[in-house]
């Protein structure tokens, strides 16, 4: 499990093949390192995503509804925001890249899956802009931790993506690559463009001004670290490579 120093009345984290999205695993690890929330962590949420940029704001409230109701209304959510306590709110990746969003001020959090279809659809703004709306978060005084995901290096894609940025206004030139083909079994000149998603979302994070010394960026790739799931290179046909969660639990 990666832990993240945010604030010292949050735990923030990403787990890694051994605990997947397995709450009880994660209940049990995260009360390794933290004994005293020993007795008072209530179960865990994950939406189910489907690369869209809704945002969706659990509250107590929610919490009490029945837990049907809860999964539906979870349903095509790909970030959450919350301030209730003791819960541990995430979202699930498997290359993907997941990235954690702290207020102290009001103490609250958000955790944002930003696949390239979210990531192009800004989902990241929207989670801080949502934040700023419900709890009145200053992103100036905000924290975030950017998760292991797939790198530069290994994120090769077809043109139409890189167009797809272009067309919603972003500038890529300084945050992509042409590098040669991977995974051919003969010589090539061939290059195909390569996308930095970390460095996209750590400057949607700078431009509605979190400031660079709060952002930390995990230096992992999930498509070469075989300690964390990777659908690029683990699905297979009908077989499904298993999800990491990324996630928060506020004291």
């Amino acid at each position: 499990m990666e832990l993240y120093n945010l604030g010292k009345d949050i735990i923030a984290f990403t787990t890694d093949r051994t605990q997947g999205r397995d709450m009880d695993k994660i209940r049990e690890t995260v009360i390794g390192h933290f004994p005293t929330l020993q007795g008072r962590m209530k179960r865990g949420l994950y939406p189910h995503q489907t690369h869209t940029d809704q945002v969706f704001h659990v509250t107590e409230e929610f919490l009490e509804l029945p837990e049907e109701v809860q999964k539906a209304r979870l349903e095509g959510i790909d970030a959450v925001i919350s301030n209730v306590p003791d819960i541990i709110l995430g979202v699930s990746t498997a290359d993907c890249i997941p990235v954690l969003l702290y207020d102290p001020e009001h103490h609250a959090a958000a955790a944002i899956h930003a696949g390239w279809k979210g990531t192009v659809k800004r989902i990241v703004e929207k989670a801080l802009l949502k934040m700023q709306e419900t709890f009145n978060t200053n992103p100036t005084k905000c924290t975030a931790a950017i998760g292991p995901g797939i790198s530069l290096e290994s994120f090769e894609v077809g043109d139409e993506v890189g167009e797809a940025f272009i067309n919603e206004g972003f500038e890529i030139e300084e945050v992509s690559k042409r590098l040669p083909k991977m995974n051919v079994s003969h010589p090539t000149d061939e290059k195909r463009l390569h996308l930095d998603l970390k460095e996209i979302n750590r400057r949607q994070l700078l431009s509605h001004g979190v400031l660079a010394e709060n952002i930390k960026v995990s230096l992992i790739d999930t498509y070469t670290d075989e300690r964390f799931f990777s659908a690029r290179r683990e699905q297979k046909g009908t077989v499904k490579c298993g999800r990491i969660l990324s996630g928060f639990i506020l004291l």
